[in-house]
């Protein structure tokens, strides 16, 4: 039911964003159009059409947003609860009617329908992309780091790059602090570890503030007011203004122990790749380790990704797959959802959409391929 509800909000959260988003539009519009400083009629006409445009979208957004079919939850108990409670393993199903369709539970496993290829090369690119990281944004609109080309690249929901914002240096990861909001790791080895904060505002990137770090920054995850940082061998915690640091985790038994990280979305979960010793760690919001998962389809494993609901995902660098990572009772299940034949390559990154989908980015390939899934 939470899982429902969660959604539910998301879905309102949505509407409001858009809202939102078309009322800054009108209101640009109209303070152009109330500064009587600017003479030109042609211009003052160009907004006003604008302005009238505008006030077609809002109209048939709230249109949109009324007609929507209204979302109904109920609960269906089982007969004879009370006799068989003992050796029973749920109370019930959460029937929802009406809107979105929530996702199944994290013990679902997925399957690929297909994969389509999305273009992420613009035209002042000077190198093939190496997209490491993606980020859901509001919208639907999702936030790219392009390590090869130091550029991060903001898509609609179409999947088309909207804008860019070039960065100093590599960047390596990047994840959401926000609606509109979302944190950089920017590493390229030549002293330079920062975490760049950054905001989309009227389908622009604008780049806020650094935080400057004393150790290599990889992965980069972010869950209640705290950024969690891989350097590769250790999971560093900070707060958004970068003033604490502590040290959650270590393991230096090789060089990429503690290679990439994802935090579930309570906060009590938190994924790490070690990639040196092909191993899932999974670790309590203290730091302490929970399990370390071994097998024969976790080779190589690069980026870990949690969805709201608890589903896991891990890219796997060689043999080039994705994988889904299920538990019960205890017990951990790899399977393996995607490869070559879904035009993966040198697979890296990954992220999540609400409408059941894979996003994965790869190394020295312009193609970010989404992964329809059921």
């Amino acid at each position: 039911m939470e899982r429902s509800k969660t959604s539910l909000r998301i879905n309102i959260q949505t509407d409001v964003d858009q809202i939102d988003d078309v009322t800054e539009k009108l209101k640009m519009l109209t303070d152009a159009l109330k500064d009587g400083s600017d003479t030109n009629e042609a211009l003052s006409y160009i907004r006003f059409s604008k302005c009238d445009e505008v006030i077609f979208n809002v109209e048939l957004l709230l249109q949109t947003i009324a007609n929507k079919d209204d979302f109904k939850m109920t609960f269906q108990p089982f007969k004879g609860i009370t006799e068989y409670l003992s050796s029973l393993e749920m109370l019930g199903e959460v029937i929802c009617e009406g809107g979105e369709k929530p996702l199944p539970g994290p013990d679902h496993v997925f399957k690929v329908e297909k994969h389509v290829l999305h273009n992420g090369k613009v035209a002042d690119d000077t190198s093939t992309c190496w997209i490491t990281g993606i980020c859901r944004l509001a919208n639907e609109e999702f936030l790219l780091s392009d390590n090869n080309n130091s550029k991060l690249k903001l898509l609609n929901s179409s999947y088309h790059v909207m804008s860019t914002s070039d960065v100093p240096d590599r960047p390596q990861d990047v994840c959401s602090t926000g609606q509109r909001e979302a944190a950089v790791t920017v590493d390229g080895g030549k002293g330079r570890h920062e975490i760049l904060l950054v905001r989309v505002k009227a389908g622009k990137i604008e780049q806020m503030r650094t935080i400057k770090c004393q150790h290599p920054c990889s992965g980069l995850a972010h869950y209640g007011g705290q950024l969690y940082v891989t350097t590769g061998t250790a999971l560093h915690v900070y707060d958004m203004a970068g003033s604490q640091c502590r040290q959650l985790y270590s393991d230096e038994t090789g060089e990429f122990t503690a290679h990439r990280c994802a935090v579930s979305s309570d906060g009590s979960l938190i994924y790490i790749t070690n990639l040196t010793h092909h191993q899932l760690i999974t670790l309590n919001k203290d730091g302490t380790k929970l399990s370390t998962l071994t097998h024969p389809e976790l080779q190589y494993p690069e980026t870990p990704h949690v969805t709201a609901q608890g589903h896991v995902f891990v890219t796997c660098i060689d043999p080039g797959t994705v994988v889904q990572v299920t538990e019960k009772n205890t017990q951990q299940t790899v399977t393996t959802l995607a490869g070559k034949n879904n035009g993966l390559t040198e697979l890296y990154s990954l992220c999540f959409n609400s409408n059941n989908s894979l996003l994965v980015g790869q190394l020295n390939n312009n193609n970010i391929v989404e992964l329809k899934l059921k």
